[in-house]
């Protein structure tokens, strides 16, 4: 009986890396938003919620969380890998690119109202 609760038990601890696989890139994910929040935002935005710069920002937003979730889906921490590694890591690379890039641009001062 306890043999049959340790397999079940390592079983679910095995079934649970696709989601390490997820939530250890969310916090890329959040670094880039909050850094793209804080450098292009004020630049590009304005205010309007069906302008060019608020689509490009939603449609990114779905690509890269669509890319990210796959892991979710595929419920194998294999296929997930052969999964990101057919897309190169691509979304990835445009994150880790993306912080890189917009951490080197200088912060707009905010306008005094």
């Amino acid at each position: 009986m306890h043999a049959q609760h340790f397999v079940s038990a390592c079983k679910c601890v095995v079934d649970t890396e696709r989601y390490y696989l997820f939530f250890m890139s969310v916090p890329l994910i959040a670094f880039c938003e909050r850094i793209g929040r804080k450098k292009i935002s004020p630049r590009f935005d304005s205010g309007n919620p069906w302008g060019w710069y608020s689509i490009v920002c939603r449609l990114t937003t779905s690509l890269i969380v669509q890319y990210m979730i796959q892991p979710f889906q595929l419920l194998a921490f294999d296929w997930s890998i052969t999964n990101w590694k057919g897309y190169y890591f691509a979304g990835h690379l445009a994150c880790i690119v993306f912080y890189a890039v917009v951490s080197q641009l200088p912060t707009p001062k905010k306008k005094e109202a």
